[in-house]
């Protein structure tokens, strides 16, 4: 039951099964914890070793730090609401035991993974072609959709080029899923998320081809992912020339610039130049996790009907703003020891396990870059899952 749990959760990783996921591998621990507790003499039960527990204090500590900015917040309900988005980092030490109780393979999970991306590309298809209404997969937040699409197919591109006896069967699912992600991605009309797999893609293919390189065939990958990046460009160039528009009319009028408030990149570099002087006047604490964009009026900020989100579309200027030089030392160090421990130290004997956590780990990265990489709860669940998935293959071996 609980492998049919685990394959569940990845097939429907974009059909919202992140928090429920977190939500029912967090219950399985905490009646693993209770029996590991009752019964500590039976066998079976988690060994929590100190990287185990220092692990869990880093995921652990986005959710607690932005508790403890209630302390200096000018607004504590509204930070407290914020910090409760991030809940399923808390829950990891137990997500982890939940999922140590399943036997599940990672050829299981990839098959689940292709397979999802598969139905969702093709479900979003067949709206686009029909604009039958009772196939409307909606259009909430988009960019949740295409965030979740670049890690999950990121993934899927790992299992695809994985060098071992995979059937010819499942590498054709997942060859399909290749192109299920690109669909996903461009129908979103998303230009980060976009780039962002372009990217990932051509590390893992240069990765699986290190041993083979010669000039000539390095320089012919190179040119070889440029054109599959000018095609995908070339296809959706309405919105990246949209967006070089922005950016002129932003550098030029400012927040003055007409339709400012639905100007995405005029936006963005004016969340970061209020962000930065929130900084600048609270350097050492920040904020707090209250911070909002539409709450810097004291520094110039456009009013609030045209400046209402609630993130400043930068994880670091987000951390700098909510949490101060404290906050990014925080962040430094979670990255630092998550990143020794889930991808340097393993990468010898379990290469392959360490390439998922580095994939899982620069897809958030990319996120992060010009929007919110753990602002939702979505984003927020698929990594505390994804992350703790990884870490229980690299503690089995």
């Amino acid at each position: 039951m609980l492998n049919l749990l685990l394959v569940l959760f990845f097939f429907a990783a974009l059909m919202g099964s992140p928090v429920v996921g977190v939500l029912v591998f967090a219950g399985v621990g905490a009646a693993a914890a209770w029996q590991a507790w009752r019964t500590p003499e039976r066998t079976g039960h988690w060994t929590w070793q100190a990287n185990d527990r220092w692990l869990a204090l880093c995921f652990m500590s986005v959710f607690l730090f932005k508790v403890l900015s209630l302390a200096w917040s000018p607004q504590p309900t509204l930070a407290l609401g914020n910090a409760a988005w991030h809940l399923a980092f808390l829950l990891w030490p137990l997500v982890l035991l939940g999922l140590n109780r399943c036997t599940t393979t990672q050829s299981q999970v990839d098959t689940a993974n292709a397979a999802g991306l598969i139905f969702v590309a093709a479900w979003r298809l067949a709206f686009e072609a029909t604009g039958w209404t009772a196939i409307d997969p909606g259009s909430a937040n988009l960019g949740i959709l295409a965030q979740l699409t670049m890690t999950m197919g990121a993934w899927n591109l790992l299992a695809l080029t994985r060098p071992d006896t995979t059937g010819k069967r499942q590498r054709t699912l997942q060859a399909l899923a290749l192109l299920g992600t690109l669909t996903i991605l461009i129908l979103s009309t998303r230009r980060l998320e976009l780039l962002g797999f372009i990217t990932l893609c051509a590390g893992i293919l240069a990765y699986r081809l290190r041993r083979h390189y010669t000039p000539w065939r390095a320089l012919g990958g190179a040119l070889l992912v440029l054109a599959l990046l000018a095609l995908l460009v070339a296809i959706r160039w309405e919105k990246f020339a949209l967006g070089i528009a922005q950016i002129q009319g932003y550098m030029e009028h400012g927040a003055s610039t007409p339709g400012f408030e639905v100007n995405s990149w005029g936006l963005r570099l004016e969340m970061w130049r209020v962000g930065w002087a929130a900084f600048c006047d609270h350097p050492w604490l920040g904020i707090s996790a209250s911070a909002r964009p539409s709450d810097m009026q004291m520094y110039g900020a456009p009013p609030a009907e045209a400046f209402g989100h609630r993130h400043f579309h930068m994880h670091l200027m987000q951390t700098i703003v909510e949490g101060g030089l404290l906050g990014l030392l925080l962040l430094a160090s979670t990255l630092i020891y998550s990143t020794r421990e889930m991808i340097i130290k393993p990468f010898r004997s379990q290469p392959e396990t360490a390439m998922l956590a580095a994939t899982l780990l620069g897809s958030y990265v990319m996120e992060g870059l010009a929007s919110a990489t753990l602002i939702y709860d979505k984003p927020n669940a698929l990594l505390v899952v994804m992350s703790a998935w990884v870490w229980v293959q690299l503690r089995r071996s």
